[in-house]
């Protein structure tokens, strides 16, 4: 039975050092995972896998792919897919963790502390007579031999429920909550700008895809002006009116048109690119996006800077969250000065324990009150104190920072609305002006009374003018993208937190 048990405990040990043998390996050598020289790159080993974005799953509408998607629908996609809003989401969540860790100092802390002890022990035999008493005047007598070992077994369990909680601590775990709060406050906040980031980022990279796109049509009626133009020359050529300097100047506007159009393809490309990206989705995915409107309308009705500026001040998520740090750092100068002060802690204990084949003396109880009071820490705690302050005065500056870059947005913004609005509208009578111009000195050229150099430069300020026209369009769009975020319009009402709510004492 012995030799059993013996065999049994040897498996044992052998599988645990087995187990182990892969990890003490791994800390004896942990060089192989890192490269071998400073010119060789890092391969994983054989059985590991690195996660990519295959792991990652993307949540898109059925009809994607298939119908054209709105601004709205884009919008939609996004603030499920982006990886951004997904980060801050995941990091609000942490501080809601950290801040409910926090609040655990108001509640006493229970622990059960357990265990169970089987020892066996083991005495030399003793040899001897024992008398054992037969009646009141006679007594029996019996000698034993020596036995050798005696073997003894005990068992002992001993539960105990040990309860502790701070009873006074002159402000340091309020001081704890309110930095965790605030805290939380902040990512939260944080959270909200980085979804407004996201609508403004998707909304630019809509329309300057849309942009790119206009550009391409642009480009495209170009080379048709272009072809126009060359094919006028090659017919004056033919009939013995023009000389083969037209010809090759109208060839040149031409082939550069070509170039232009196909560099302009890959532009489209980049952009279409860019927004797949900010989407949260694989670029190499096909997706089509309804087309900018036939006519845009710039009448802009702005309310005054100072009336945007209150506004910004009252939605604008990254200066509350720049307030919320100031009060997290106000908190951190009223738990840097209690660290000063007492410590009061009280705890009880309470168990029992039991014997195995012996009687039991009853439970056991101890109840303490302790205090802590630091005299002298080598000014540990006036240092403290002075660098809670000096963060103090940075979360303000800070804020200030944030307040300034905030009224600066607002009137940069205000004014490119105006002048998005204006460049607009006189984009749409340059280009009116650049295709009259264009087709008077074309049939003008056919009928012999302007030179290929008159339709040349009408020709360049036709595409200089289809060029301003969609570049407006873009700037009108993306300038009220820019105001809607610079005053914290773009977020949702259950996002917006009102000023009261991010104040501190």
């Amino acid at each position: 039975m012995d030799r059993q048990k013996r065999r049994l405990a040897a498996a044992f040990l052998l599988l645990s050092l087995g187990g182990c043998s892969t990890q003490m390996f791994n800390a004896a050598h942990p060089n192989k995972f890192s490269p071998p020289t400073p010119y060789a790159t890092w391969s994983p080993m054989k059985g590991s896998r690195l996660i990519s974005a295959k792991d990652c799953q993307t949540l898109l509408p059925k009809t994607f792919g298939k119908n054209e998607l709105s601004l709205a629908e884009l919008i939609d996609i996004a603030l499920q897919n982006n990886p951004s809003t997904k980060q801050t989401w995941a990091q609000a969540r942490s501080a809601a963790g950290v801040y409910g860790q926090s609040l655990s100092d108001y509640f006493p802390n229970i622990q059960f502390d357990g265990s169970y002890i089987r020892t066996r022990g083991s005495t030399p035999g003793l040899q001897g007579t024992i008398t054992s008493p037969t009646s009141t005047t006679s007594q029996t007598a019996a000698t034993f031999p020596s036995s050798g070992v005696i073997t003894s077994y005990q068992t002992n369990v001993s539960p105990d429920i040990l309860v502790t909680y701070t009873l006074l601590d002159f402000g340091a775990r309020s001081s704890i909550a309110e930095i965790a709060r605030q805290a939380l406050y902040y990512a939260d906040l944080t959270h909200n700008q980085q979804i407004q980031t996201v609508l403004q980022i998707v909304m630019n990279d809509y329309y300057y895809y849309l942009y790119q796109s206009s550009v391409l049509h642009s480009d495209e009626a170009n080379l048709e002006n272009a072809q126009a133009s060359l094919d006028a020359a090659n017919q004056r050529f033919a009939l013995g009116l023009a000389a083969l300097g037209d010809v090759a100047q109208a060839r040149t506007q031409f082939l550069q048109s070509k170039i232009t159009l196909t560099n302009q393809k890959q532009a489209v490309e980049n952009a279409f690119a860019q927004l797949a990206v900010d989407l949260g989705v694989p670029a190499n995915i096909p997706f089509r996006v309804q087309p900018m409107p036939e006519k845009v309308e710039a009448t802009p009705v702005l309310a005054s800077i100072d009336a945007l500026v209150e506004l910004a001040q009252s939605q604008r998520q990254d200066f509350l969250a720049a307030q919320a740090n100031v009060c997290s750092k106000v908190a951190g100068v009223q738990y840097a000065k209690s660290q000063r002060y007492p410590l009061f802690n009280g705890s009880f204990d309470i168990g029992r324990t039991w014997y195995k084949w012996d009687v039991t003396d009853g439970y056991h109880f101890a109840g303490e009150i302790s205090v802590t009071f630091p005299l002298f820490a080598g000014f540990y705690y006036t240092n403290g104190i002075r660098k809670a302050k000096a963060d103090l005065e940075t979360a303000r500056a800070q804020m200030l920072q944030s307040e300034l870059v905030v009224i600066q947005n607002v009137t940069t913004s205000h004014m490119g609305v105006k002048t998005a609005a204006d460049n607009l509208q006189f984009s749409e009578e340059y280009l009116k002006a650049a295709e009259l111009e264009f087709d008077i000195e074309l049939k003008s050229y056919k009928a012999g009374t302007a030179t290929i150099l008159n339709v040349l430069s009408a020709q360049s300020s036709l595409a200089d003018a289809r060029s301003k026209k969609a570049g407006a369009e873009f700037q009108w769009f993306s300038s009220l993208a820019a105001l809607a975020y610079a005053t914290g319009s773009l977020c949702f009402d259950t996002l917006c937190l009102q000023p009261e709510e991010a104040s501190c004492d």
